[in-house]
């Protein structure tokens, strides 16, 4: 899980309009401008959302994500990119970002759904959530900020959402409402941008329907490729991202990786593994990384990893650690 490299590097350059040095924030975010150089390079998961630390604290503006996505003009990246951008129009090109996405970004989850309005709802991962929530919420900021300019970068026109939803505490929202030029309402179930169906049938300037199933044709190619990993890799990969720290049953994972739960026991036993062994590693990866964060309850990682009680957690912990949540939080203090 990370962040398509270039997408930092966009960043970290309209930062510089803010006062930051380009160079200063790949210092203090550990991050070596080469590797931030190709489309084809993923920046760890946590290096990636951590970005925003050095960037709020150099310019100490709780907008700085908002006010670095209104300053970007597109957010189009590597083949994914280039099949976006070849794409008939946005209602296509949403359906590509939908379905692609997680190759740009396995940290973020996106649905396109058309009812009376065209909906994009946008799922951060819920360990960056509940580990970094400020850095999330700067991400997001970004995002939605600089699929609006992208919009208009690909039409031509301003597409104007109808509105805006986003689930966090509200914060300045006249600034939100004077870029977006909608309605923004927070504390919502999800982040999400409404559009009217009229505005996604919008024709994309550089559409090329040739080039858009040639594009398609490649990067399915490269998903396909990326699938060919173990089913143990594949499996931890969907527990970790679709369900969001909850552990399913085995036939929820085996629909989401479009197999029967029979050839997913099957193709684990081969690698010498088993269903229940798999998700004990993501359970025991989860509340690792959880506990990091004294804010977060020893009961609220117990909840969210779906044991039945604190004593179940506290067992299936020690057999991972040797360990009690408690003393492992005390060292960590």
């Amino acid at each position: 899980m990370g962040l398509q490299g270039t997408v930092i590097r966009t960043i970290f350059q309209n930062a510089t309009s803010f006062g930051t040095a380009f160079d200063t924030l790949c210092r203090m975010s550990g991050i070596n401008a080469e590797e931030i150089g190709d489309s084809e390079n993923m920046v760890e998961w946590e290096k990636a959302a951590l970005i925003w630390v050095p960037l709020l604290k150099l310019t100490d503006d709780p907008l700085i994500g908002l006010h670095i996505g209104i300053g970007t003009n597109k957010l189009l990246h590597g083949m994914v990119g280039f099949l976006m951008q070849s794409s008939k129009d946005i209602d296509q090109c949403l359906q590509m970002l939908c379905r692609y996405g997680n190759m740009v970004s396995p940290m973020v989850e996106y649905s396109y759904t058309m009812r009376d309005v065209a909906i994009l709802e946008v799922q951060q991962n819920k360990m960056w959530l509940m580990k970094h929530p400020e850095p999330a919420r700067q991400a997001n900021d970004f995002l939605f900020a600089a699929m609006v300019n992208t919009f208009f970068a690909l039409t031509g026109k301003h597409l104007i959402p109808q509105r805006i939803e986003l689930a966090y505490k509200m914060r300045e929202i006249s600034k939100y409402r004077a870029f977006f030029g909608c309605d923004v309402l927070f504390n919502k179930d999800s982040n999400r941008i409404i559009l009217s169906k009229k505005d996604v049938d919008t024709a994309i300037l550089t559409s090329d329907q040739s080039m858009f199933h040639l594009f398609n044709s490649i990067v399915a190619d490269k998903q396909a490729l990326l699938a060919t990993n173990s089913m143990k890799a594949n499996l931890k990969q969907v527990l970790f991202m679709q369900f969001k720290g909850r552990i399913p049953s085995i036939n929820e994972a085996a629909s989401a990786l479009h197999i029967t739960p029979r050839s997913l026991q099957r193709k684990l036993l081969l690698e010498g593994t088993t269903f229940r062994d798999v998700a004990g590693e993501i359970r025991k990866d989860i509340a690792l990384q959880l506990m990091q964060n004294q804010s977060i309850k020893i009961s609220d990682i117990s909840d969210i990893l779906g044991y039945s009680n604190g004593a179940a957690f506290r067992k299936a912990f020690k057999s991972w650690t040797n360990a009690a949540p408690r003393a492992i939080r005390k060292v960590q203090m």
